[in-house]
């Protein structure tokens, strides 16, 4: 499963049960599907969001991005883990 992120290449997929994120500028997260608890979006400026991946208790990741995207990734993730 995979959604392709950014015009510039980045991408977001769960594979071997593990959700991978990597930009092509160098950004990067890997975490276990089954510590995925809830996906949020924040708005922290004008245009941008930053996608947080929460679980126990705690961010498990988290990057900046356009908030279109982050509410996009937001949308994938939750309908994959739930």
């Amino acid at each position: 499963m995979r959604i392709g992120l950014l015009g510039a290449g980045g991408t977001l997929k769960i594979k071997d049960g593990y959700l991978n994120f990597q930009h092509p500028y160098g950004k990067t997260f890997k975490v276990r599907v089954v510590d995925i608890e809830t996906v949020v979006v924040d708005v922290v400026s004008m245009g941008q969001g930053e996608l947080r991946l929460i679980g126990h208790g705690t961010d498990l990741a988290k990057t900046k991005m356009p908030v279109s995207w982050a509410n996009k990734c937001q949308e994938w993730i939750l309908s994959k883990i739930k």
